[in-house]
């Protein structure tokens, strides 16, 4: 230890990438070993692309679909994409009732092939009622990076006559983006009517239909 503070002590040219080109500068003997290739270090950008590639070699690609519908009740505004939209009439629900984010938590889950959203927060428990529903998505993504997963891309579609979504379009997008810790050109929000047909046309509620692309460890997971 003492030579190689010795060493970095004349060590005079740009900042080393390690300890043993230091030492090697200044004249001292430096063993090598063999070792994995898989342990080889990152320094240069080439390093990372190469590490990246290996990744991503082992990881296959997974999709999950969710579904979720709440009724209109009680007074607006209500929540939806994890921000809160104005409107006359609020939605039902355990929770906070956001159609867009149960969506997406639900086929997060299920690309990952861990249940659905009910099994993770019962909608019978206490606890959950009124809850955050940035909680349940957090807690989906956390599950799948947990296992090894990457997210890729999630896509929904929020299916009702009112409230318009357009307006608050960017808004959901960033904040779906900023839960699930990824880029919002990852996360795309579309919206449609059932042309006055069935409950949402009706204006009756809210449905909303989610996909998640994800990339899961290839020998996957229990």
């Amino acid at each position: 230890f003492q030579r190689l503070v010795e060493a970095y002590g004349g060590w005079t040219g740009t900042s080393p990438t390690d300890e043993s080109t230091v030492m090697r500068a200044a004249g001292l003997t430096v063993a090598g070993v063999e070792g994995d290739t898989a342990l080889e270090k990152l320094t240069t950008t080439a390093d990372w692309a190469r590490a990246e590639t290996l990744l991503h070699s082992r990881l296959v690609p997974r999709t999950g679909i969710g579904f979720d519908v709440h009724a209109f009740a009680g007074k607006g505004p209500i929540m939806m994409g994890g921000i809160e939209v104005p409107h006359e009439r609020g939605l039902a629900g355990h929770s906070d009732a956001d159609v867009v984010l149960h969506s997406i938590t639900d086929a997060l889950l299920g690309a990952a092939g861990l249940g659905d959203i009910g099994q993770h927060f019962p909608p019978g428990d206490p606890q959950w009622k009124g809850a955050d529903s940035s909680i349940f998505l957090s807690h989906a993504a956390e599950l799948v990076r947990g296992a090894g997963g990457t997210i890729d891309f999630v896509d929904c579609t929020v299916i009702c006559e009112s409230p318009k979504v357009g307006p608050h379009r960017e808004s959901m997008r960033a904040r779906v983006s900023e839960i699930l810790g990824i880029a919002t050109g990852s996360v795309s929000i579309k919206a449609t009517t059932t042309e006055r047909l069935g409950f949402t046309g009706r204006r009756e509620g809210i449905a909303a239909q989610a996909i998640a692309n994800v990339r899961m460890p290839s020998a996957g997971f229990s």
